[in-house]
């Protein structure tokens, strides 16, 4: 069973690889297939070289008298040796080119990897997305992607190798065929000896990926909750969960290579037994000449080398496969929360903005909203409080296409919003959500978060949100704050926020407790300039504050 889907899995990445980089592969393959070919020639003139630097009289073998345009007379090392080296520098430089090549396929269809991810969960719906696991997509985006470019390295280097054991083999049927006869049961036997190993490099690889995600996840539980952690002294409990998070990912490696460097030591003492077998029935029994026999000792010396590599490649490709049916599971589940073609565009109502006859249960869940009808006033400030757990941030969530109701829709304008003009409609709204989302910039980079507004437009703005401080503040603008605007108060973060938000004047502002760290005179100015801003936007506000109410035009209770 495993096996089975160890093999649907790479047939899944070989049809993944081909439709990513075909014309790479292609070029790649290419110098493979020349730069095989200038090798084995390149062994074959062993055999005329050793046999003038040896003996000079020696007669030539068959098979190398019996090749087209033979000439006995050219045979020397004068001539000899001249094209032997331009041989070996055109096989170096394709060496050289399709290393390049195998290179660029390995970091195109990484980043394409990536990207394919990353694109699934940017486009997947909120409600696909509350359900997702951080510490689990940080896995993949990271490790797990850098793990597939490995995979794809070890595809690369076993279609490098399959090719040069072919051409050794060709050149083993002229030289010697039933040296390559005994080579090839004897590798058979040994290759059935290690199909075991074969599965439990698969198994070994499922366990990686599920230690490296529990490791990610003390981290980032970590990181989360570091405050916390600090607060109530509990790095030592961290500390011990970490370790054994890592003790149990170093222990499946430790098996992995056990199993491997095992494999490894008892594949190399059949390869030197064999070695030795093949000189002594050559010499001893075959009566083969010098030449011949040290062709023989170099092919044999490097296929066999090759097929522990070969045997040895296809085991960590094994090892490293679950990463890329992790990720291909996570980027398939997260394209069933896709929404649907959002080309459509939409202008913002004229008239009027409301929820009509929505209705919504989380999974699971009783319903929280039933059959609710709520209109928002235009150019208004629109309140609703209540307590907690009553609907009011899913209510925003609904007016902002983020969570689709079962029953009843947005309206524009009494026209139900389609689900194509979802991503319009967001372009329209400006929303701040509970927890201030900051990143680790400066104060200028967090306001402008890629848009051209003027530092004048900046100031101006900060003013309205009752941000002083910047100004105070040693860098200004430049200020760096920290990861989540650490290096800031709470009151400080809602402020940058807000200001984020005005300078773009959207004609729809919605705040979620958007005000909840301000001291009570600092929330008033903000409810003010809020009162000031109507006339361009309609503003929905949630908010536990007594003091909202007055400023708000229409109040809602749940």
């Amino acid at each position: 069973m495993l096996m089975s889907a160890t093999l649907s899995s790479l047939k899944g990445y070989l049809a993944s690889l081909w439709q990513t980089v075909p014309k790479l592969l292609l070029l790649a393959f290419g110098l493979l297939l020349l730069g095989s070919f200038t090798e084995g020639i390149g062994i074959l003139m062993l055999v005329p070289v050793v046999n003038l630097m040896s003996d000079p009289s020696q007669p030539i073998p068959p098979w190398v008298a019996s090749l087209p345009s033979f000439d006995r007379e050219l045979i020397s090392l004068k001539v000899i040796l001249p094209f032997f080296l331009i041989l070996l520098l055109t096989r170096s430089a394709l060496v050289y080119w399709r290393e390049m090549a195998m290179t660029r396929i390995r970091l195109h269809t990484t980043d394409e990897l990536r990207k394919t991810l990353f694109e699934s969960m940017l486009y997947s719906s909120w409600s696909q997305r509350i359900h997702s696991q951080q510490h689990q997509e940080l896995e993949q985006l990271t490790n797990g992607v850098n793990r597939v470019g490995m995979a794809t390295f070890y595809i690369l280097k076993m279609l490098t190798t399959v090719i040069l054991l072919v051409v050794y083999v060709a050149v083993s049927i002229l030289v010697a065929p039933l040296a390559l006869l005994i080579a090839c049961v004897v590798g058979a036997v040994v290759l059935l000896m290690f199909r075991r190993i074969f599965k439990q490099a698969a198994a070994f690889g499922i366990g990686l990926t599920n230690s490296n995600k529990q490791l990610y996840q003390r981290v980032m539980f970590f990181l989360n909750g570091m405050k916390t952690v600090k607060a109530c002294a509990y790095e030592p409990q961290q500390l011990d969960a970490f370790v054994a998070s890592q003790q149990e990912l170093r222990e499946n490696q430790q098996a992995y290579q056990h199993k491997t460097a095992l494999q490894q030591l008892a594949f190399q003492g059949v390869s030197a037994s064999l070695l030795c077998l093949l000189v002594y029935l050559g010499f001893e029994v075959w009566q083969l000449g010098v030449a011949e026999l040290i062709v023989l000792i170099v092919m044999f010396s490097r296929m066999m080398p090759m097929l522990s590599d070969l045997q040895g490649n296809a085991q960590r490709l094994l090892h490293m496969l679950p990463a890329f049916s992790d990720i291909e599971h996570a980027i398939a589940s997260n394209r069933q929360g896709y929404e649907a073609n959002q080309s459509s565009q939409i202008a913002f109502p004229k008239r009027s903005l409301a929820l009509d006859n929505v209705s919504f249960a989380y999974q699971g869940r009783e319903p929280l909203l039933k059959n609710r009808t709520i209109e928002f006033p235009l150019n208004k400030i629109t309140l609703l409080k209540g307590p907690s757990g009553q609907g009011k941030t899913t209510i925003i969530d609904i007016l902002a296409t983020l969570l689709t109701p079962s029953e009843g829709a947005v309206m524009l304008d009494a026209v139900p919003l389609c689900v194509s003009a979802h991503h319009s409609w967001r372009q329209q709204i400006s929303y701040l959500s509970q927890e201030p989302f900051l990143f680790d910039g400066s104060i200028r980079d967090n306001i402008l978060w890629g848009e051209g507004y003027s530092d004048d437009e900046i100031w101006q703005t900060l003013q309205l949100c009752c941000a002083a401080f910047v100004a105070d503040l040693p860098l200004k603008l430049d200020t760096p704050i920290g990861e989540r605007g650490v290096q800031l108060s709470g009151g400080q973060r809602q402020r940058l926020v807000l200001a984020r938000a005005l300078i773009r004047k959207r004609p729809l502002l919605i705040l979620d407790e958007a005000t909840n760290a301000l001291d009570s005179e600092t929330e008033k100015q903000i409810f003010l300039t809020l009162q000031q801003q109507r006339h361009i936007m309609t503003i929905v506000l949630v908010s536990h504050s007594e003091q909202a109410e007055a400023f708000a035009d229409k109040s809602i209770s749940l």
